[in-house]
């Protein structure tokens, strides 16, 4: 299956698909895919976002600010509100621990663990896209560098050297140029175009530790799924993408196998 081009973006612009506040959108979210369901559904004009977290590293997102949960905003799960085809995060921003950005004139001084990752996450994440900008592919080389197998800060100094040029050079890699050509469109795994539940389809997530219901206790339909690792370091190994069009929401799902 191949999704036209007018009907998907890989890489997408913050401001095509957050509704509002794009300053702290932007802080925590990281945009990946979007796809309008009149691809396979003409009458239903609707964009949808797959979307990945800056902050995932050791645990499970928003484990430890369970105070800030909503019913669709739990660990691993993200809900949104949509609105004129963008979302809007409906949890509090306290949902997130991690937001700390790492600038140049600062490498000096110390920081977690989790706040090296995040600025990691979004190095690799700008890199592979200023990548897919440039050359209209998805990387799919052998990306291993000595200098960044040091740990520490050292390690995302070394990284935001790097260009896309640079990148461009790195030998070809067999496993991930096969891996992106069985893709749909080089990057989702599956899109549920038959409307079946859950459980009959190839990625019935079946690890997923939450899943959004609504209030009747039906599931949301389940839209489609993506592997997270073509976009950052830590990602989720599969993204899920969930939708109610009465309730004008979408859920994201990581799930870790």
């Amino acid at each position: 299956m191949e999704i036209q081009a007018s009907f998907i973006q890989i890489f997408p612009e913050y401001q095509d698909v957050f509704y509002d506040d794009l300053e702290n959108h932007r802080k925590y979210f990281l945009p990946l895919c979007s796809i309008n369901l009149k691809f396979f559904s003409p009458d239903k004009d609707q964009w949808l976002h797959f979307v990945s977290v800056k902050e995932i590293y050791d645990g499970r997102v928003g484990e430890n600010t369970t105070e800030f949960h909503t019913d669709y905003t739990k660990c691993d799960m993200f809900g949104f509100d949509i609105i004129d085809g963008k979302y809007k995060f409906d949890g509090k921003w306290e949902y997130f621990t991690v937001s700390t950005e790492i600038l140049p004139a600062n490498y000096h001084l110390e920081y977690t663990d989790e706040v090296i990752q995040y600025n990691y996450n979004e190095a690799v994440y700008q890199l592979k896209k200023a990548y897919y900008k440039k050359f209209g592919e998805l990387y799919a080389r052998d990306f291993y560098r000595p200098g960044l197998t040091v740990e520490g800060i050292r390690r995302l100094e070394r990284l935001l050297q790097l260009t896309v040029e640079d990148i461009h050079k790195d030998e070809p890699s067999d496993y991930f140029s096969e891996t992106i050509s069985k893709k749909i469109n080089g990057v989702i795994d599956e899109i549920n175009i038959d409307n079946l539940p859950l459980d009959d389809c190839e990625c019935s997530g079946g690890n997923l530790m939450d899943k959004p219901f609504k209030p009747d206790g039906s599931l949301f339909n389940y839209i489609a799924c993506m592997e997270g690792y073509n976009f950052q370091e830590n990602a989720a190994d599969q993204i899920y993408l969930f939708h109610d069009d009465l309730m004008s929401k979408a859920v994201i799902c990581l799930e870790y196998t």
